[in-house]
């Protein structure tokens, strides 16, 4: 029988593992020693930007041609009229745009650093309208932000068991092999807490964009810190003799584990701070009123710091907020939009300028679709919607996975309601599994690691969707 006080131990000890380090404005989420180096091969850094409230993309990337007359008719109001889409072409399906508020994404496209990932969603296993009518094998809670969110950052249908962990944190553990005996984590989350980056093996920490990295009020000599005159003043001993002594193997286990989890705070923020003063990038001005820019801002900043912080493989999260637009869509998603493209403009000029172009690839993922119709203010949760991956490795420049039907009428993509309606929800082609698979092998991960995070991808035949190059 296991003894409940040293369970009630571990408890405390991880709790401490995730305090924020103090005056750093870092938290650590769950710690676990660094490994010797696997041979990982080149740098490279993953970037997910996460919209929040279910993005509604057909109004990001709108079809051209005759699918356009489709998309005018189902939208109606909510349409983006011609004069403000962007055209670029696909190869084998033809003409579309981007929304005139995205020029960065077609300068991407153009430059074929961008591709589309066409309709993608959560699913469990290829799905059609009657498994939908008939609730045969349907991702759990469909349409409710909280579960969708986390399906799609765990890659699962239903959340339960290993399904509860993130696939960003699969890689982050992949990640943590290559990088070896480090004072870090590989995983980072400038976004607040995220299932996305959950791991049973491995930690991730949490950067608030804001608050500045700086080391530990207190890891200088304590005369350095208590004022003048006073009779302790004359101190000269450090939190690295207070932590050595704290983890005498003579001490409780309690004392030492304490004393470790206050040496892990200490070496990892003296460590980012070094990395990040020498990485200001004070050459890319953004707004910090701009959430999103701030936060890739930190991300550049922490890819450019690879070398000093001793890392081959890098994990990232990002969020941006507002996108659930039942009401006055056309009035709030302007605005979302110029925030999104300015502060991937900036984000990926700060990567450009420093050669890093090839080694960095982002991606975006959001709740999930919004509906084709207007709730006549607005559009309501939907299932399917496109998501975007682009820099240096991406194969861009096209659009992966079969474009979806617009219409109204006989769509053979849409949902559908109980008595045969239109419901302007579309059932997605491509899965999240797929997407994260995809993303999951080009940061190293094999078959088997990824099968292993990722049961559901053995109910779709194929299990690489060609994003890189």
């Amino acid at each position: 029988m296991r003894d409940p006080l040293n369970r009630d131990r571990r408890r405390l000890l991880q709790r401490l593992a995730m305090l924020p380090f103090a005056g750093s404005g870092v938290s650590m989420m769950a710690g676990s020693g660094g490994a010797l180096a696997a041979e990982c091969g080149d740098a490279r850094s993953l970037v997910c930007i996460f919209l929040a409230g279910g993005a509604d993309s057909f109004n990001m990337f709108i079809p051209g041609g005759a699918n356009y007359d489709d998309y005018q008719d189902t939208r109606r109001e909510l349409a983006a009229s011609e004069n403000e889409v962007l055209p670029v072409s696909d190869a084998t399906q033809g003409q579309f745009g981007f929304n005139a508020l995205l020029p960065v994404f077609k300068d991407l496209y153009d430059r074929q650093q961008l591709a589309v990932i066409s309709n993608t969603g959560t699913l469990i296993r290829p799905t059609t309208r009657s498994d939908y009518l008939g609730s045969t094998a349907l991702p759990q809670s469909l349409f409710a932000h909280n579960t969708q969110q986390k399906l799609w950052q765990t890659g699962a249908g239903i959340v339960n068991g290993s399904n509860a962990f993130g696939w960003g944190g699969a890689i982050g553990e992949h990640a943590e092999n290559c990088n070896g005996r480090i004072a870090l984590p590989s995983s980072f989350s400038i976004g607040g807490s995220t299932d996305w980056l959950a791991s049973a093996k491995s930690n991730y920490v949490s950067l608030n964009a804001d608050v500045a990295v700086e080391r530990m009020f207190g890891y200088d000599n304590i005369s350095d810190w208590i004022p003048r005159g006073s009779r302790l003043a004359n101190i000269g001993t450090t939190l690295d003799t207070l932590i050595a002594q704290g983890r005498n193997t003579s001490n409780p286990l309690m004392q030492r584990g304490i004393a470790d989890a206050v040496g892990r705070a200490s070496d990892a923020t003296a460590l980012l701070d070094q990395s990040l003063r020498e990485n200001s990038l004070d050459d890319v001005p953004f707004n910090r009123l701009n959430k999103l820019a701030s936060q890739l801002h930190l991300v550049a900043r922490l890819i450019a710091s690879r070398e000093q912080l001793g890392m081959q493989r890098q994990v990232f999260f990002v969020l941006m907020g507002g996108f659930d637009t039942h009401s006055n869509q056309r009035e709030r998603q302007p605005v979302l939009l110029r925030e999104l493209n300015t502060a991937i403009e900036l984000f990926q000029g700060a990567i450009d300028g420093r050669g890093l172009t090839d080694s960095v690839t982002a991606f975006t993922a959001s709740d999930f679709g919004r509906t084709l119709t207007s709730n006549g203010n607005g559009t309501d949760h939907g299932w399917g919607g496109h998501a975007f991956a682009f820099g240096g490795a991406v194969d861009g420049g096209r659009v992966i996975g079969e474009t979806p039907s617009y219409a109204v009428r006989d769509n053979p993509d849409d949902a559908g309601e109980d008595d045969g309606s239109f419901a302007g929800r579309l059932i997605p082609k491509i899965s999240v599994t797929q997407y994260a698979a995809t993303m999951s092998r080009w940061m190293g991960m094999d078959e088997g690691q990824i099968a292993a995070a990722m049961p559901d991808l053995a109910n779709f035949t194929d299990t690489d969707l060609g994003i890189f190059r």
